[in-house]
């Protein structure tokens, strides 16, 4: 024992347990006596029961783990756990628990990436405390592709196409896609999706409206914590059979003027197009010209000068590509006054009592119509006929008599576009000769 000034100190030295109990300390100056008395406890410092108190840890996400640690000490220490030096969350995932000889674990569910960290169990009791740290690392499985794209795909211009592919991994693995070098973002019209439910690993990328530019090679990257890898390439084509967009309408052109036919068409690649009259191609020497713009699809045939006989009838738009062809047509008519190629004969002769007609050759449209005279008197219709194919009007006249035949005839021609006057016929009827005795 010692006395430093007001003060006494008492020294055990080399405490042992035995030496735990009730100290008093009696002052005592001779008019008072005073009793003060100290408690004296006994105890071991908390020590690490392990051979470092520092280690580490790894664990597949997803996946739950435990961290322990055993400590001992007198009086038992309390312990505490902290995560990267901060008191642990509370969590639902989070559960610690505490066995009779000093073993103190904490286990967590489901681990999650956020999980990573160093984790401290602090044990400390009257005398001292202790630290013992683990480092936990997550880790994960690496993507497997089960199922790989497609070596090829052919997609359809202005459709859309879908390309999938099949990959397991833990987490699940997360995919970028892309076209060439470069990495295809969802938009508008890229849509990209992945699994949606526990068992499903299926991943895909849809292009709508596809077009021509959307060919290339395409691939994709599959990353998670655990690694990461690249599938094989898709090849992809884009074509589309010949279509009309715009047809092609019927035209009514006047002589001599230019006719115009249009047509809007769609393929890929861009078909060759093949303007046909009456199955027939067209050339430069028929007076056409064509014209296409690839970009817009815009077809156009012109041809000018049109000639009632050389470019009436039918026009055809034939469109083919590899892969189809597709064929569109129109009625072309050529409005024309009226024109005599063959005139009436300049005299006509018969026999008294004999049938004769009289002929000429019109072309012109539409039809013309025909008014016949006699001496310059209009003759009644029911004698006159028309033969289509030959373009020829005719006059029947039966049973010819001097009196009542015998003239001048003509033919007026007239439709909206004019009219044409034949030259006039001089028909002669010749009576039989009669010998009287």
């Amino acid at each position: 024992m010692e006395t430093k000034g007001n003060q006494f100190i008492l020294n055990v030295n080399k405490t042992d347990f035995v030496d735990s109990g009730t100290y008093t300390a009696i002052i005592d100056n001779g008019i008072e006596k005073l009793e003060v008395p100290v408690k004296m406890n006994v105890g071991v410092k908390p020590k690490v029961e392990a051979a470092k108190p520092a280690n580490e840890l790894s664990c597949v996400i997803g996946q739950d783990t435990q961290i322990s640690w055993k400590f001992s000490g007198v009086e038992k220490p309390q312990i505490t756990w902290l995560f990267n030096g901060q008191p642990l969350p509370t969590n639902e995932r989070y559960q610690i628990t505490e066995t009779e000889d000093g073993i103190s674990t904490l286990s967590i569910k489901t681990v999650e990436l956020t999980d990573k960290g160093v984790y401290t169990a602090k044990a400390t009791n009257a005398v001292g405390e202790v630290e013992a740290k683990t480092t936990l690392n997550i880790a994960g499985i690496k993507p497997v592709l089960t199922n790989d794209l497609e070596a090829t795909l052919q997609a359809t211009k202005g459709e859309s196409m879908t390309i999938k592919l099949s990959a397991s991994g833990t987490p699940k693995p997360e995919v970028v896609w892309m076209r060439g070098n470069d990495e295809l973002a969802p938009s508008d019209r890229i849509q990209v999706s992945g699994p949606t439910s526990e068992g499903d690993d299926t991943y895909t990328i849809t292009i709508l409206n596809v077009q021509p530019e959307d060919q290339g090679d395409y691939s994709a990257k599959i990353t998670n914590v655990g690694g990461s890898l690249k599938s094989k390439k898709c090849k992809v084509t884009v074509t589309k059979s010949p279509v009309f967009v715009g047809k092609l309408t019927a035209q009514e052109v006047k002589q001599g003027e230019t006719a115009v036919f249009e047509a809007k068409i769609d393929g890929y690649p861009a078909p060759k197009i093949t303007w046909l009259l009456n199955g027939k191609p067209l050339t430069a020497k028929e007076g056409a010209q064509v014209e296409f713009n690839a970009a817009t699809g815009d077809a156009k045939l012109s041809i000018a000068k049109v000639d009632l006989q050389q470019h009436s009838g039918i026009v055809t738009c034939r469109l083919e590509n590899a892969h189809e062809s597709q064929e569109e047509t129109a009625r072309l008519d050529i409005l024309a006054a009226p024109l005599i190629t063959t005139q009436l004969s300049k005299t006509e002769e018969t026999v008294s009592g004999k049938d004769v007609t009289l002929r000429v050759v019109v072309r012109g449209s539409p039809r013309p119509e025909a008014r016949w005279f006699h001496n310059d008197t209009p003759i009644a219709p029911e004698n006159t006929t028309y033969d289509e194919e030959k373009s020829e009007y005719q006059l029947l006249i039966k049973g010819t008599t001097v009196s009542a035949h015998e003239g001048t005839y003509k033919v007026i021609l007239k439709n909206d576009l004019g009219e044409s006057e034949s030259t006039p016929c001089t028909l002669t009827v010749l009576e039989p000769v009669k010998l009287t005795k």
